[in-house]
């Protein structure tokens, strides 16, 4: 295995079901891999201990067809390696949710996805972290995003 960072590897941020099934690569080149190695480092490292839980990545980086397949958003920051989906293992979502918003982790987005998962994402190289959070509710095809303040609703 082939680690990114203390506590993640480059297996479980490219992991996906959906590119085993379909045979599709999921592979990313050398800048995404920098990426993927920038948000272990400086995020899902310091959330994972700041939250003194492991953390279980859903969906790290996709590949432009897998991204299709799935459904991603045209834009998503997964496709250049600097997001990744994931479960708290141990304490409630929202509780999660609430204490990455309330404490200084430098994130771009914080989602609370179908109240199942949360995803987050670094800046773009050269942008600020917007530290944008937002709750997702609707239906596929049919998402609501509603903005909640950083450190508190």
């Amino acid at each position: 295995m082939t680690a990114v960072s203390s506590n993640f590897t480059l297996e479980e941020l490219t992991r996906s079901q959906i590119a085993a099934r379909l045979g599709i690569a999921n592979t990313p080149n050398a800048t995404q891999l920098y990426e993927l190695t920038t948000l272990a480092n400086s995020l899902l490292e310091p959330i994972r201990a700041g939250l003194g839980v492991p953390l279980h990545i859903d969906s790290g980086f996709r590949s432009l067809e897998l991204n299709l397949r799935v459904g991603g958003a045209k834009n998503s920051a997964h496709m250049d390696g600097r997001a990744a989906d994931f479960i708290p293992i141990g304490i409630p979502l929202r509780e999660a949710f609430n204490s990455i918003r309330a404490g200084a982790f430098p994130f771009d987005q914080l989602i609370i996805e179908c109240n199942a998962w949360l995803h987050i994402s670094i800046p773009a190289p050269g942008a600020n972290a917007r530290g944008q959070c937002l709750v997702a509710s609707g239906s596929p095809g049919a998402w609501v995003y509603t903005s909640v303040d950083h450190e508190g609703e």
